[in-house]
């Protein structure tokens, strides 16, 4: 009987106390960065204030923090997934790195729950083919960007992101890629809230998107340089930028598709789109299963509501509109060479003239409303809405 007790006492204390989880990692008493380079265990939790660098190169690592838990980079990049895969990384504070996160060297890894702030350069950093997903992240007072994707890299967003205070873009794709699933992002108070370019590619891929674009110093989103960027049913919001609430340029391109909403007031002008950019806005509810209408409403903006120039342009078809109305300037300009085509749409309450076409501009304008207009003898106008040139 005697031996039978000791068996199941030991089984307990193997079971319940030697195969325990341990505890976290007191970063006061041990160093976080030689437990990631040395441990096997595939997850550690940790607490406290840690030293960076950080650097992870093992497939499948959790990093978890409890309680307070903060990684400061010294200057130097504080948290580095160089070529791991499936890493994982939760509910963490970086701060005063060189960079804060950044994956390298195709490193595929997730950041959830995490305060990245007042590094150097980037709040956190995707380059050379690295991916990762990012939920519930603030990224904020970085000395250039908050998120920047570049070379070949590509990142998506999803729950709440927030990138505040940084000062150059609050979010920065250069070449790469970026994808809006179930987001509900903010990017504010940035020198510019999000720079799509040099062949970049964004895409919100559902109605529950949201993507607000807020009291920036300059410019809320600006596509440039060949990039594109897609919104299948979602939301783009653009407030409280003196220069433009959304700008193509450079042979960029902004499609709206599905019910899509672009949102943009109290800005400079509220859409600029120039240099050989086109802009396209349509759904068609056999193929997208959404019956609503994709909208443009430009409203309120101390300049122009919409402005086309130097050879770009706005096509609005099949059950879309346009609405640019209460603008301190003209509601819709077309100029320099400029494209547009107008059904189901609305230019009316504008300051100076609603429409104004100048210098060579083309225009299609169907089934649409318009207030007061002005047209010079180079612009060649059709279409079913009463506007004839010269005027």
């Amino acid at each position: 009987m005697r031996n039978v007790s000791v068996l199941a006492f030991s089984l307990y204390f193997l079971t319940g106390v030697a195969f325990a989880d341990k505890p976290p990692l007191d970063c006061g008493k041990k160093s976080l960065a030689s437990a990631v380079a040395d441990s096997d265990d595939t997850s550690i939790s940790f607490t406290g204030v840690c030293a960076g660098p950080i650097v992870i190169q093992a497939d499948g690592l959790r990093l978890i923090g409890v309680g307070t838990a903060i990684i400061d980079g010294g200057g130097q990049d504080a948290v580095t997934v160089a070529g791991a895969h499936g890493v994982s990384l939760a509910n963490i504070e970086v701060r005063n790195g060189a960079n804060g996160v950044v994956g390298i060297n195709g490193a595929h890894f997730s950041l959830t729950d995490a305060n990245v702030h007042d590094n150097q350069v980037s709040g956190i950093s995707l380059q050379t083919a690295s991916s990762a997903v990012f939920s519930g992240v603030t990224t904020s007072h970085n000395g250039l960007h908050g998120l920047t994707v570049e070379t070949g890299s590509a990142t998506t967003i999803t729950g709440s992101f927030t990138a505040s205070g940084n000062r150059v873009f609050g979010v920065n794709v250069n070449g790469s890629a970026l994808t809006f699933s179930r987001a509900d992002a903010t990017l504010s108070d940035n020198a510019l809230g999000m720079q799509v370019a040099a062949g970049a590619n964004a895409f919100i891929n559902d109605p529950s998107t949201v993507l607000n674009l807020t009291n920036n110093q300059a410019t809320g989103l600006t596509i440039v340089s060949g990039a594109h960027m897609v919104s299948f049913g979602g939301a783009i919001k653009a407030s409280g930028n003196p220069v433009n609430g959304v700008s193509l340029n450079s042979k960029a391109g902004l499609d709206l598709d599905a019910g899509s909403t672009l949102d943009s007031f109290n800005n400079g002008d509220g859409l600029q789109v120039q240099q050989g950019s086109e802009m396209t806005v349509f759904n068609i509810p056999q193929f997208s299963g959404v019956a609503g209408f994709s909208t443009v409403n430009c409203h309120n903006n101390r300049g122009n509501g919409i402005r086309v120039r130097n050879a770009s342009s706005v096509k609005i078809s099949n059950q879309a509109n346009v609405i640019s109305t209460g603008n301190g300037a003209n509601g819709f300009v077309a100029d320099d060479g400029a494209g547009i085509t107008l059904v189901n749409s609305t230019v009316t309450g504008n300051t100076l003239k609603d429409l104004q076409l100048t210098f060579g501009s083309r225009a299609d304008l169907q089934t649409s409303t318009f207030g007061t207009f002005a047209c010079d003898a180079t612009v060649l106008v059709r279409g079913t809405s009463g506007i004839t040139c010269p005027h």
